[in-house]
Protein backbone atom coordinates (compact mmCIF):
# COMPACT_ATOMS: atom_id res chain seq x y z
CA UNK A 1 0.00 0.00 0.00
CA UNK A 2 1.18 3.48 -0.78
CA UNK A 3 1.70 6.08 1.85
CA UNK A 4 -0.79 8.96 1.84
CA UNK A 5 0.78 12.35 2.20
CA UNK A 6 -1.52 15.20 3.25
CA UNK A 7 -0.40 18.37 1.58
CA UNK A 8 -1.11 21.76 3.19
CA UNK A 9 -4.10 23.59 1.78
CA UNK A 10 -3.00 26.47 -0.43
CA UNK A 11 -5.32 29.43 -0.36
CA UNK A 12 -5.56 31.49 -3.53
CA UNK A 13 -3.59 34.67 -3.27
CA UNK A 14 -5.60 37.83 -3.56
CA UNK A 15 -4.84 40.05 -6.50
CA UNK A 16 -5.54 43.72 -5.69
CA UNK A 17 -5.68 44.58 -9.37
CA UNK A 18 -8.30 41.95 -10.18
CA UNK A 19 -10.37 42.83 -7.09
CA UNK A 20 -10.43 46.50 -8.09
CA UNK A 21 -11.39 45.64 -11.66
CA UNK A 22 -14.21 43.39 -10.41
CA UNK A 23 -15.57 46.07 -8.08
CA UNK A 24 -15.34 48.66 -10.83
CA UNK A 25 -17.22 46.43 -13.26
CA UNK A 26 -19.96 45.88 -10.64
CA UNK A 27 -20.29 49.63 -10.10
CA UNK A 28 -20.48 50.30 -13.84
CA UNK A 29 -23.06 47.53 -14.31
CA UNK A 30 -25.27 48.88 -11.51
CA UNK A 31 -24.92 52.40 -12.95
CA UNK A 32 -25.93 51.23 -16.43
CA UNK A 33 -28.85 49.27 -14.96
CA UNK A 34 -30.11 52.24 -12.93
CA UNK A 35 -29.71 54.49 -15.98
CA UNK A 36 -31.80 52.12 -18.10
CA UNK A 37 -34.47 51.86 -15.40
CA UNK A 38 -34.60 55.67 -15.24
CA UNK A 39 -34.99 55.86 -19.01
CA UNK A 40 -37.85 53.32 -18.92
CA UNK A 41 -39.59 55.31 -16.16
CA UNK A 42 -39.28 58.48 -18.25
CA UNK A 43 -41.10 56.73 -21.10
CA UNK A 44 -44.18 56.24 -18.90
CA UNK A 45 -44.20 59.66 -17.24
CA UNK A 46 -46.71 62.14 -18.64
CA UNK A 47 -45.47 65.29 -20.36
CA UNK A 48 -46.32 67.81 -17.64
CA UNK A 49 -44.92 70.74 -19.62
CA UNK A 50 -47.44 70.12 -22.40
CA UNK A 51 -50.12 69.72 -19.73
CA UNK A 52 -49.08 73.09 -18.26
CA UNK A 53 -49.40 74.84 -21.63
CA UNK A 54 -52.86 73.35 -22.22
CA UNK A 55 -54.17 74.21 -18.74
CA UNK A 56 -52.71 77.71 -18.97
CA UNK A 57 -54.71 78.35 -22.14
CA UNK A 58 -57.90 76.69 -20.86
CA UNK A 59 -58.18 78.22 -17.38
CA UNK A 60 -55.77 81.17 -17.10
CA UNK A 61 -55.98 82.79 -20.56
CA UNK A 62 -52.27 82.10 -20.99
CA UNK A 63 -51.38 84.69 -18.33
CA UNK A 64 -49.02 82.49 -16.31
CA UNK A 65 -45.41 83.09 -17.45
CA UNK A 66 -43.69 80.32 -19.39
CA UNK A 67 -41.82 78.77 -16.45
CA UNK A 68 -40.11 75.34 -16.18
CA UNK A 69 -42.39 72.48 -15.08
CA UNK A 70 -40.30 69.48 -14.04
CA UNK A 71 -40.46 66.08 -12.38
CA UNK A 72 -38.59 66.23 -9.06
CA UNK A 73 -37.02 62.90 -8.05
CA UNK A 74 -36.14 64.04 -4.51
CA UNK A 75 -39.56 65.19 -3.33
CA UNK A 76 -41.47 62.48 -1.47
CA UNK A 77 -44.72 63.31 0.33
CA UNK A 78 -45.09 66.80 -1.17
CA UNK A 79 -47.08 66.35 -4.39
CA UNK A 80 -46.18 69.70 -5.94
CA UNK A 81 -44.11 72.75 -5.13
CA UNK A 82 -44.06 76.19 -6.69
CA UNK A 83 -40.90 78.28 -6.51
CA UNK A 84 -40.85 82.06 -6.50
CA UNK A 85 -38.38 84.90 -6.87
CA UNK A 86 -38.39 87.80 -4.44
CA UNK A 87 -37.54 91.33 -5.51
CA UNK A 88 -36.78 94.21 -3.18
CA UNK A 89 -35.17 94.26 0.24
CA UNK A 90 -38.30 93.67 2.30
CA UNK A 91 -38.57 90.25 3.91
CA UNK A 92 -42.32 90.48 4.48
CA UNK A 93 -45.37 89.32 2.57
CA UNK A 94 -47.03 91.02 -0.37
CA UNK A 95 -49.35 93.12 1.74
CA UNK A 96 -46.31 94.86 3.21
CA UNK A 97 -44.49 95.67 -0.01
CA UNK A 98 -42.78 92.46 -1.10
CA UNK A 99 -42.89 91.57 -4.80
CA UNK A 100 -42.96 87.91 -5.88
CA UNK A 101 -42.69 86.26 -9.28
CA UNK A 102 -43.16 82.53 -10.11
CA UNK A 103 -40.03 80.82 -11.44
CA UNK A 104 -40.64 77.06 -11.45
CA UNK A 105 -43.09 74.24 -10.66
CA UNK A 106 -41.96 70.82 -9.39
CA UNK A 107 -44.07 67.65 -9.18
CA UNK A 108 -43.00 64.65 -7.10
CA UNK A 109 -41.90 61.74 -9.29
CA UNK A 110 -41.81 59.28 -6.37
CA UNK A 111 -45.30 60.11 -5.11
CA UNK A 112 -46.99 59.90 -8.51
CA UNK A 113 -45.08 56.72 -9.32
CA UNK A 114 -46.83 55.30 -6.24
CA UNK A 115 -50.08 56.41 -7.89
CA UNK A 116 -49.14 54.77 -11.22
CA UNK A 117 -48.91 58.25 -12.76
CA UNK A 118 -52.66 58.82 -12.47
CA UNK A 119 -53.36 61.60 -14.99
CA UNK A 120 -56.32 63.02 -13.05
CA UNK A 121 -54.26 63.40 -9.86
CA UNK A 122 -51.30 64.84 -11.73
CA UNK A 123 -53.54 67.39 -13.46
CA UNK A 124 -55.24 68.35 -10.19
CA UNK A 125 -51.87 68.90 -8.49
CA UNK A 126 -50.54 70.89 -11.43
CA UNK A 127 -53.67 73.08 -11.38
CA UNK A 128 -53.07 73.65 -7.66
CA UNK A 129 -49.55 74.95 -8.29
CA UNK A 130 -50.63 76.92 -11.37
CA UNK A 131 -53.30 78.76 -9.34
CA UNK A 132 -50.57 79.73 -6.88
CA UNK A 133 -48.37 80.93 -9.75
CA UNK A 134 -51.26 82.88 -11.32
CA UNK A 135 -52.19 84.65 -8.07
CA UNK A 136 -48.57 85.51 -7.33
CA UNK A 137 -48.02 86.84 -10.85
CA UNK A 138 -51.25 88.84 -11.15
CA UNK A 139 -52.14 89.82 -7.58
CA UNK A 140 -48.84 89.31 -5.72
CA UNK A 141 -50.82 86.96 -3.48
CA UNK A 142 -49.27 83.93 -1.81
CA UNK A 143 -50.82 81.12 0.22
CA UNK A 144 -54.14 79.27 0.37
CA UNK A 145 -56.27 82.40 0.50
CA UNK A 146 -59.99 82.73 -0.15
CA UNK A 147 -59.30 83.75 -3.74
CA UNK A 148 -57.15 80.62 -4.14
CA UNK A 149 -59.91 78.38 -2.76
CA UNK A 150 -62.51 79.99 -5.04
CA UNK A 151 -60.35 79.55 -8.15
CA UNK A 152 -59.63 75.90 -7.33
CA UNK A 153 -63.34 75.21 -6.80
CA UNK A 154 -64.25 76.93 -10.08
CA UNK A 155 -61.64 75.02 -12.11
CA UNK A 156 -61.96 71.56 -10.53
CA UNK A 157 -65.64 71.68 -9.54
CA UNK A 158 -64.73 70.22 -6.14
CA UNK A 159 -66.17 72.00 -3.11
CA UNK A 160 -63.58 71.23 -0.44
CA UNK A 161 -60.47 72.58 1.25
CA UNK A 162 -57.85 72.50 -1.50
CA UNK A 163 -54.88 72.89 0.82
CA UNK A 164 -53.72 69.24 1.17
CA UNK A 165 -53.83 66.00 -0.79
CA UNK A 166 -54.71 62.45 0.26
CA UNK A 167 -52.48 60.52 -2.14
CA UNK A 168 -50.68 57.28 -1.35
CA UNK A 169 -47.44 58.04 0.52
CA UNK A 170 -46.73 54.51 1.76
CA UNK A 171 -42.99 53.88 1.94
CA UNK A 172 -42.11 57.49 1.06
CA UNK A 173 -42.02 59.22 4.43
CA UNK A 174 -38.57 59.95 5.77
CA UNK A 175 -38.10 59.31 9.44
CA UNK A 176 -36.42 62.46 10.71
CA UNK A 177 -35.93 63.00 14.40
CA UNK A 178 -37.21 66.37 15.59
CA UNK A 179 -34.55 67.80 17.91
CA UNK A 180 -35.36 71.52 17.86
CA UNK A 181 -37.93 72.55 20.46
CA UNK A 182 -39.85 75.81 20.23
CA UNK A 183 -41.68 77.51 23.09
CA UNK A 184 -43.89 80.60 23.08
CA UNK A 185 -42.97 83.04 25.84
CA UNK A 186 -46.54 84.36 25.93
CA UNK A 187 -49.06 81.51 25.95
CA UNK A 188 -46.59 78.70 26.66
CA UNK A 189 -47.37 76.73 23.51
CA UNK A 190 -44.57 74.41 22.45
CA UNK A 191 -43.66 71.96 19.74
CA UNK A 192 -40.79 70.36 17.86
CA UNK A 193 -39.06 70.96 14.51
CA UNK A 194 -36.51 68.98 12.53
CA UNK A 195 -34.08 71.89 12.17
CA UNK A 196 -33.51 75.50 13.14
CA UNK A 197 -35.21 78.03 10.83
CA UNK A 198 -32.85 79.75 8.40
CA UNK A 199 -34.41 83.17 9.04
CA UNK A 200 -35.08 83.48 12.75
CA UNK A 201 -36.30 87.08 12.69
CA UNK A 202 -40.04 87.39 12.15
CA UNK A 203 -41.12 84.05 13.60
CA UNK A 204 -43.83 84.71 16.18
CA UNK A 205 -46.57 82.68 17.86
CA UNK A 206 -49.70 82.41 15.72
CA UNK A 207 -51.92 82.30 18.78
CA UNK A 208 -50.81 85.26 20.91
CA UNK A 209 -48.27 87.03 18.64
CA UNK A 210 -45.56 86.76 21.31
CA UNK A 211 -41.92 85.93 20.73
CA UNK A 212 -40.80 82.32 20.43
CA UNK A 213 -37.68 80.63 21.78
CA UNK A 214 -36.09 77.84 19.74
CA UNK A 215 -33.78 75.38 21.52
CA UNK A 216 -31.53 72.95 19.64
CA UNK A 217 -31.38 69.98 22.01
CA UNK A 218 -28.35 68.59 20.19
CA UNK A 219 -26.28 71.69 20.96
CA UNK A 220 -28.37 73.12 23.81
CA UNK A 221 -28.38 76.52 22.15
CA UNK A 222 -31.38 78.82 22.05
CA UNK A 223 -32.50 81.58 19.71
CA UNK A 224 -35.04 84.20 20.70
CA UNK A 225 -37.50 85.15 18.00
CA UNK A 226 -38.79 88.72 18.14
CA UNK A 227 -41.66 90.02 16.01
CA UNK A 228 -40.49 92.22 13.14
CA UNK A 229 -40.63 95.98 13.60
CA UNK A 230 -42.21 98.06 10.88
Amino acid sequence: MGVRVRLPLRLPQSNPGKNFAFKLSCILFSYRLSFRITEVIKMFRPDIKAMFVRLNDEHFNGEIPDIPVLWNTRMTTTAGYGRYKRSGLAETFASRGQTLEPTKIDLSDQLFRNEDYDLAKIERTLIHEMVHAFLVHKYNEKGHTRRFQNMMTRITGEYKNHRCHNYNTEGLRRKQEKKVKWTCTGCGAEGWKVRMPKRPNGHICRGCRSRVVFVDTRKQTSINMFPPKF
